[in-house]
């Protein structure tokens, strides 16, 4: 058995600065929402950019940084200061790896992670040319897309992922925020500030296989993933590629106040939260 040490010498005492999810496979949908359920939950300054809706349900096999784990993901397009890019609004994750991959999201690059009970709440089912993924959370089947592989819903759906193809890269821009929480001297915690990050994701792809979707979401007490109605599917793929997360920079560091309450329930339940009813 590997031995490790307590105390890590200064070289060594850093996160591991390598976000490769390597192996990655799953399902990728996009949906059409509405405009305003998207502006209810973006933390100013950013803004909606498009009424899309765009996530997935993966097997991660080779993580860089933890043991393999799967995820589910929801994600909305955002604009700031002329650019936009993607925001994650929510990502539930379950498995060995899970705790590494989930503590690691939201400590460096302050990502709404969440992990569920079993590594079995998170699942991707086969049947021929149709697929189906579940993720779910306290009894609750927060997120279930199925696939049927052959075209997508809507034509123009190719160009919102950057028209993938086997041994393409494809990247984009995404904006992370980071709640930053201090004692304030009288025994309680706040929340000082919000950082907004940039960060890059580049994709490599080996397969990348379009289909019509369906999505169905729901929200639980503690997780309000139903809270962007599918208006229109417009479709997706089942794909297998490498993700590598590259460029994070601090952008802008924001008071926390009038923009906390938007970011603390899709990283914390509402018993931390000391909410009641």
């Amino acid at each position: 058995m590997k031995k490790t040490e307590f105390v890590l010498s200064d070289e060594r005492a850093v996160l591991n600065p390598v976000s490769l999810m390597g192996d990655e496979k799953g399902i990728y949908f996009t949906f059409r929402t509405e405009l305003d359920a998207i502006a209810q939950m973006l933390p100013e300054p950013l803004e909606p950019a498009f009424p899309l809706v765009s996530g997935y349900v993966v097997e991660i096999h080779k993580p860089a940084f933890a043991s393999p784990y799967r995820e589910a993901m929801l994600g909305v397009y955002a604009r700031y200061k002329g650019q936009i890019g993607m925001f994650p609004t929510a990502f539930l994750l379950s498995g060995s790896g899970a705790e590494m991959a989930t503590l690691g999201g939201r400590e460096r690059f302050g990502l709404p992670k969440k992990m569920c009970e079993s590594e079995d709440c998170i699942r991707i089912e086969k049947n021929g040319e149709c697929m189906r993924g579940i993720a779910e959370r306290g009894g609750v089947t927060l997120l279930d897309v199925s696939i049927k592989l052959g075209q997508y819903n809507n034509p123009g759906t190719g160009g919102i992922y950057g028209e993938p193809e086997p041994g393409k890269k494809c990247g984009g821009m995404s904006y992370y925020t980071q709640p930053v929480m201090e004692p304030d001297g009288t025994g309680f915690d706040v929340f000082k500030q919000v950082n907004l990050y940039t960060n890059i994701a580049e994709y490599t792809y080996r397969i990348w296989n379009p289909g019509e979707i369906t999505v169905r979401l729901q929200s639980s007490e503690n997780d309000a993933w139903g809270h962007f109605p599918v208006i229109e599917n417009m479709g997706g793929a089942y794909s297998e590629n490498d993700i590598e997360m590259k460029n994070l920079q601090l952008v802008e560091v924001l008071p926390a106040e009038k923009r906390i309450n938007k970011l603390l329930v899709t990283r914390y339940d509402r018993m931390i939260l000391g909410q009641e009813g």
